[in-house]
């Protein structure tokens, strides 16, 4: 039997659609996770964000994040002092939302935190500290990188 134009034809639409079968496959075995649960909610308030990083924007000294043996997190004096500073230290990990790390704010006599690399595996985190001193809302987001 010889090879015409007949059998081309097939031999593309076969290839085709075994193409698009595989892709399909692929692509619903990837996982996705998205940045939050709760995205639309949080887009509707993204002006009180723009506002705390203004605060942030407006601060004489600003937050050090240093790595060493473990993730620390010195505050600025010149806010530490406050007598109610609260928040959140949310370490969010692109790839994997399970290695997430969200941890209150406890500060020690220096005006820092540290985080234990132990608690970290290695890869990019966005650090986002959102926290409260004097009455006055602050936002900063630093990438970091874990080895």
């Amino acid at each position: 039997m010889k090879f015409n134009w007949g059998h081309g034809i097939f031999l593309v639409i076969v290839l085709a659609v075994a193409g698009f079968l595989s892709m399909v496959f692929i692509t619903t075995r990837e996982r996705i996770d998205m940045v939050t649960e709760d995205y639309y909610p949080k887009e509707l308030r993204y002006d009180d964000q723009i506002e705390k990083i203004k605060n942030y924007n407006a601060l004489s000294k600003k937050v050090e994040v240093t790595l060493g043996d473990a993730l620390y997190i010195q505050f600025p004096d010149n806010i530490a002092n406050a007598p109610d500073i609260n928040g959140l230290v949310h370490l969010y990990r692109p790839s994997d939302k399970d290695l997430d790390i969200e941890k209150g704010i406890q500060l020690d006599s220096s005006y820092a935190m540290s985080i234990p690399l132990s608690d970290l595996m290695s890869g990019k985190y966005e650090l986002i500290i959102e926290w409260q001193a004097n009455g006055q809302p602050y936002l900063t987001k630093e990438v970091v990188y874990v080895n």
